[in-house]
């Protein structure tokens, strides 16, 4: 009885989290899995997959293993990598895996309330669309591609990486903040319990990257004409760390701009490395250039704007989360996607008001 009641408790703790790497890897969980339900003593009881609470895997494992979601009863934490997808597969493979068979409903556990989907190629409509049908409890929900940006080999690589990935979708995807936020809060308007979203795209143009990459062969004389040509104090548009609005979709009002005068230590601004201590590439979060020419705080005020504009259309948002070239790199226990290059806005909803700060209300 003690050995039965240890191989029991050793199972359960076994199969709490897994992380497979392949298709075989996740058929031999499932053929593991039926042989412990065929040898259970009671219809009821909980064996292999009703143990699983966090699922991570690629893929390309899930679509070829034809995985079946229904099977894992108590999984909470679903965790996605979509690094061997591009532009023509991306889509097909998440209808693939999303998409119940028509005489399996529901096909996901409605205790799944986080979702992690990274190296994504790009983030639209219509993938926020088909995670808003799959998963209508979801409470967290991290989308990133930004991380498809490789700054671990040469230059040529980082570039060639920049053109794989939809890293930055403004103006050529949407022609600016509005129409990007008015879109995705459409398209997930289904999740009434979403509280936390990070979206892993940069909300600076596009053109940004470009003109990084375009200077790399000179940086240096690149960085000292333009250091020389424009002072860092010139006039920059009204900006602020705390913004706010009333929170009636209806109401066409203004955002009020303040400055938060409590929060001594404002996210730092990259580029403190010296010429010769910049990494070998590096992208615009580190390039004095970049900072000067891209306006650091224009980017970071959009940030807020974005956020603003999801919290007032989504009211169950407490936290939105993006990837950014200006923030500060803390580093995080729990590094998932991106985590170097993102920034986090906190949300406060009181008096009709919804307000949005970096930091914890």
């Amino acid at each position: 009885l003690v050995c039965s009641q240890f191989r029991h408790v050793a199972l359960r703790h076994y199969f709490s989290s897994i992380r497979v790497a392949s298709a075989k890897q996740l058929a031999a969980y499932t053929n593991f899995h039926y042989s412990l339900v065929s040898r259970r003593n009671a219809p009821c009881d909980s064996v292999g997959f009703d143990y699983v609470k966090t699922l991570i895997a690629p893929s390309h494992a899930l679509e070829a293993a034809s995985w079946n979601p229904s099977l894992y009863r108590n999984l909470k934490h679903l965790m996605i990598s979509f690094s061997s997808d591009g532009r023509q597969s991306q889509t097909t493979r998440l209808k693939c895996i999303f998409s119940p068979p028509a005489t399996l409903t529901p096909w996901f556990p409605s205790q799944l309330t986080s979702l992690t989907m990274t190296r994504l190629w790009r983030i639209d409509v219509p993938l926020l669309k088909i995670v808003a049908s799959a998963f209508p409890s979801v409470k967290i929900l991290h989308l990133s591609c930004s991380e498809q940006l490789d700054v671990s080999c040469c230059w040529p690589c980082f570039e060639e990486s920049s053109t794989a990935v939809v890293h930055s979708p403004i103006p050529n995807y949407f022609n600016d903040i509005t129409k990007l936020t008015d879109n995705f809060a459409d398209s997930l308007e289904p999740l009434t319990q979403l509280t936390d979203l990070h979206l892993g795209i940069f909300l600076s143009d596009e053109e940004m990257v470009e003109k990084h990459i375009e200077h790399y062969d000179t940086p240096l004389a690149f960085d000292h004409t333009l250091r020389t040509a424009f002072s860092p104090k010139a006039a920059s548009p009204h900006i602020g760390n705390i913004l706010s609005q009333l929170e009636a979709e209806t109401t066409t009002g203004l955002i009020s701009y303040s400055v938060d005068q409590d929060n001594k230590i404002e996210e730092s601004q990259p580029g403190a490395c010296t010429d010769d201590d910049l990494p070998f590439p590096h992208g615009p979060e580190l390039c004095r250039t970049c900072k000067l020419i891209g306006s650091a705080s224009k980017v970071r005020t959009r940030e807020l704007e974005a956020s603003l504009a999801l919290a007032r259309k989504l009211k169950t948002l407490r936290t939105v989360g993006w990837s950014s070239f200006f923030t500060s790199q803390v580093f995080e226990v729990d590094k998932v996607g991106d985590w170097r290059r993102r920034t986090t806005t906190y949300i406060l909803r009181v008096n009709g008001r919804v307000r949005v700060r970096r930091r914890p209300w």
